[in-house]
């Protein structure tokens, strides 16, 4: 019986094997031909916008409103860009949020706090443009279902009611873009060059994810492609103080296309020079210069080998050099529990991914740092040592201990192309190019050396919609 049934058993695995066989497809021979990858056919739009972060997504959404066939293209897999990772809010003047509060703050405070921050540098009537827009902007992030309060210590700043800025705004943007049947959001496709004829610009060279190139004409362009933070050779290009700058405070999509394919027809750029950095900074976060510079109280900055190298007061965009040219361009923050007291001490802690311990050598064996050289220096700088001309020292008595390796990297880029009033992209001698326009951080005029908190995300939807609009209209 058992044999029988071990027969019949394998009878019918043969039988099923032989049925698979028979099923399977034949192998592929040698001299068979690859499998071709689908063709990739020229095609035509309206508007063509070349970004998919907050300024191309307003971009978009606005031709689309104004009646045009929009393509958007996006070299990563989402979109997003660095609005995605704004943890804080935007800066509006004369709003509805103002008048409640009785906080003045007026589109005259805003310019004029504007130009300060730019040291007198920014296009006055660029500004203008963008405070008196302000509150129009504000207005409609509402209308999108976004929820907004007035924060009363600065009252430039309109954060959200709760949850995450960025993510938030990027997700109203989607939902809305998503309205526009005529609007088509294609990813993980790359413009690589500008299309020019006759002195117009007339679309876009763009490579999909697959390496096939194809062309997009269009009546208009808008770049929004964002600045250049994850370029760190047009960083030092353009100040070599900042050569070699990281880039763990931006997302991988900056590393300025935008600038390359326009500079390539002729656009003009101004105040490239100024790039906003930041010395302690940590992935996706900024550690606030107070807790290594404030007065009796600040901690110390050392390298990899566990010694200080530089005044740990000086100005921001005056440390970043010092830091950049130690090993590895990175350093290391040390403080104790009482700045950890303060709010940009606890907020380090939290956001900076800051490493705790009992003693300032479990401290340095946990930063991979040679625990007896920190001690010393730890130890010289709690007695007054100094040889960096600091006026006032700080000190790192109290434990617990907190340290964190920081990288200088770029937070924002001042500096970009050349514009005017209606978003259009200038040449070298001022006019404009023809079928070009720009939003967002590509584009060069509002800031100079300084930037007014919030002001980034303003002008992503201010001269978004302008550009947007313009371009929809240009036939």
């Amino acid at each position: 019986m058992y044999k029988n049934k071990t027969l019949l058993t394998l009878g019918i695995l043969i039988l099923s094997f032989a049925l698979l066989v028979g099923c399977a497809k034949p192998p592929v021979q040698a001299d068979d031909p690859a499998p071709q990858a689908p063709e990739v056919s020229d095609i035509e739009t309206d508007v063509l916008v070349i970004g998919g972060g907050g300024a191309g997504l307003v971009s978009a959404i606005t031709a689309a409103e104004n009646g045009a066939k929009v393509v958007l293209v996006e070299k990563m897999p989402m979109v997003g860009g660095n609005t995605m990772i704004s943890a804080t809010g935007f800066t509006a003047s004369d709003t509805a949020l103002h008048e409640e509060a009785g906080v003045p703050f007026t589109v005259e405070d805003h310019i004029n706090r504007t130009m300060d921050m730019g040291k007198d540098i920014p296009d006055e009537e660029l500004v203008r443009l963008l405070a008196e827009e302000s509150n129009a902007v504000y207005e409609w992030l509402t209308s999108l279902g976004l929820s907004y309060k007035l924060n009363e210590d600065e009252p430039w700043w309109i954060i959200p009611t709760e949850g995450h800025y960025g993510a938030q705004l990027v997700a109203a943007f989607q939902n809305e873009a998503a309205k526009h049947s005529d609007l088509e959001i294609r990813l993980n496709n790359k413009a690589t060059e500008l299309v020019v004829e006759d002195g117009n610009v007339v679309g876009a060279k763009v490579e999909d994810k697959d390496g096939n190139v194809y062309t997009i004409k269009a009546n208009a362009v808008v770049l929004a492609t964002g600045g250049f933070g994850n370029a760190p050779d047009l960083i030092g290009e353009y100040n070599p103080k900042f050569a070699g700058a990281h880039n763990v405070m931006s997302t991988a999509g900056p590393t300025g296309d935008g600038f390359r394919m326009a500079t390539a027809v002729g656009a003009a750029t101004r105040d490239m020079e100024y790039h906003q950095m930041r010395p302690l900074a940590t992935p996706g976060y900024w550690i606030r210069e107070s807790v290594i510079s404030q007065e009796g109280l600040g901690g110390v900055l050392v390298n990899k080998d566990g010694e200080r190298f530089a005044n740990e007061t000086l100005r921001p965009l005056d440390l970043v050099p010092e830091v950049l040219a130690q090993k590895d361009s990175v350093a290391y923050v040390i403080f104790d529990a009482d700045v950890y007291a303060t709010n940009n001490g606890k907020a380090a802690v939290e956001r900076g991914g800051m490493i705790e311990a009992d003693t300032i050598e479990e401290l340095a064996e946990k930063l991979g740092l040679d625990a007896e050289v920190v001690a010393a220096t730890v130890a010289a700088y709690n007695e007054g040592q100094d040889e960096f001309d600091r006026e006032t020292m700080g000190k790192v008595t109290t434990a617990p201990f907190y340290g964190v390796e920081v990288a200088p990297s770029s937070h924002y880029t001042m500096g970009g192309l050349v514009f005017n009033r209606n978003a259009e992209i200038l040449d070298e001698a001022g006019n404009p190019i023809l079928g070009l326009y720009g939003a967002g951080e590509i584009l060069g005029g509002l800031y100079g050396p300084g930037r007014l908190a919030g002001n980034n995300t303003l002008d992503d939807v201010v001269f978004g919609k302008i550009a947007g609009k313009n371009a929809a209209n240009l036939k």
